[in-house]
């Protein structure tokens, strides 16, 4: 018997295109606004709003909300944070494409935890990046908690002794120097199209400071301004997988660049360096003179040095089958 049955989404209007393409012509899905939709991911823009009258059937229901709820709006639509690591690695002599897909194909053998969610490498892309030639492997946690206790259980593991040893000549990464980061991501990886199935994406990374009296709450009340450019812009981000992410340093004692002070990275993500190039015209053409003033008045990030890379996802827990191709980008 094919019984149908209601879905219910709540504030969260870019969860009907995610959902819709799995359950089409089997269930319907009811959206509930309980605030107001042009603040939300997923309903910013008219082509937005759009996608939703013509992807499923939407009850819209507003209903009024106090000052308190309208002030938490902000903090609602931006999502959760997730916990970052940040490792350093270097590059060794036995460093090739051959070995980093053997590398990270034995690494991903060896994982246990499920509050991993995902990991992502970075080569430099530029010579003139803040830290030379250090590259990156960051990890995403359910939480920091999770994190160390996944740490510890790795510490104690002798076949992911054994993997380090064995591969320390092609990446070696300072562990015990991991920089711990608070990371909000407004837009989904893949709004404005899919990722290379290689796994590869291009990534600019801004360094940036508070100025004196601002915070990271002032950092986070800006994410919504910005994501509704974003998406007033939406025909100049098209096809480029453009999406972003702020992380917020902890400045943990044991963080390898904690001495460098920076209060929080910028980074903007892209499926290649045409469509970085592409997105950036973008924002100086048609969002940087609304914006910049309004980012000016919490923060300052130094724009003579934008730390540039090559990345891959190492490991997504939602496609645990995947793996990336190295020689790709």
């Amino acid at each position: 018997q094919n019984i149908r049955q209601l879905i219910e989404i709540h504030n969260r209007p870019y969860l009907v295109n995610k959902i819709y393409p799995k359950i089409k012509g089997t269930n319907l899905i009811t959206l509930f606004l309980h605030n107001d939709p042009l603040e939300m991911k997923g309903s910013f823009s008219i082509n937005d709003r759009k996608k939703l009258l013509l992807l499923s059937f939407v009850s819209f229901l507003f209903v009024s909300c106090s000052t308190e709820q309208a002030s938490n709006q902000s903090e609602a639509f931006n999502g959760e944070s997730i916990f970052v690591e940040f490792m350093p690695c270097q590059a060794g002599p036995d460093y090739s494409v051959e070995n980093m897909q053997e590398m990270i194909s034995e690494w991903r053998s060896l994982l246990t935890a499920d509050d991993l969610k995902g990991a992502w490498g970075y080569a430099p892309a530029s010579e003139s990046n803040a830290f030379g030639n250090t590259g990156w492997w960051e990890l995403n946690w359910s939480s920091q908690d999770s994190a160390n206790a996944a740490w510890s259980q790795w510490a104690s593991n002798t076949e992911a002794a054994a993997w380090t040893e064995k591969y320390e000549s092609v990446l070696s990464c300072d562990a015990e120097g991991r920089n711990a980061l608070d990371a909000i991501f407004p837009v989904e990886a893949d709004h404005f199209g899919a990722l290379p199935e290689s796994g590869y994406f291009y990534s600019e990374f801004y360094h940036c400071f508070y100025n004196e009296g601002s915070s990271k709450a002032d950092a986070v009340a800006f994410l919504p301004k910005y994501t509704a450019g974003v998406y007033e812009n939406t025909d100049g981000f098209d096809g480029t997988s453009f999406h972003y992410g702020n992380y917020y340093a902890q400045l943990n004692e044991d963080g390898s660049h904690t001495e460098e002070g920076i209060d929080f990275l910028w980074a903007s993500f892209t499926n290649s360096e045409a469509s970085m190039v592409k997105v950036n015209e973008v924002f100086e053409t048609n969002m940087r003179s609304t914006l910049f003033p309004q980012f000016s008045e919490f923060a300052t990030c130094r724009e003579d040095v934008i730390d540039i890379y090559h990345g891959w996802t190492f490991y997504n827990s939602e496609q645990k089958d995947f793996m990336p191709d190295f020689s790709s980008y």
